[in-house]
């Protein structure tokens, strides 16, 4: 059996989210993240293929949260887990100001997680 290897390393970290489809809000919660996308989970299901806009912001306590970013994305899986659903999400083309958004923060994931390794 042969590993595959990821494009973007993922990091275990909890977003609340939110999948903006042409007819509906369905909110969640990250499971993972990476420059290319996330894992989250969500009490339904949304069709494989979907073009969607995700809203992301970070969760400071039960009903504190930053200010969300948004950005277009698209439903590559979607897995029954008991009572709620898993969603892979990918990123869709994302403007300029937007990916510096979303590098900045994975950055401050990255150097976090070196500090837990050890690293400084």
């Amino acid at each position: 059996m042969t590993q595959q290897r990821r494009q973007f390393p993922r990091y275990a970290i909890e977003l609340d989210a939110v999948i903006v489809t042409s007819e509906e809000e369905v909110p969640g919660r990250t499971h993972d993240l990476s420059r290319g996308g996330f894992c989250m989970m969500a009490p339904k299901a949304i069709a494989v293929g979907e073009v969607v806009r995700v809203r992301l912001s970070l969760v400071f306590s039960e009903n504190q949260f930053s200010e969300h970013l948004e950005l277009p994305a698209t439903v590559v899986w979607c897995t029954p887990m008991r009572a709620t659903q898993q969603l892979g999400i990918k990123f869709g083309p994302i403007d300029p100001t937007n990916r510096g958004y979303l590098d900045v923060f994975i950055k401050l994931l990255d150097d976090s997680a070196g500090e837990e390794d050890g690293e400084t």
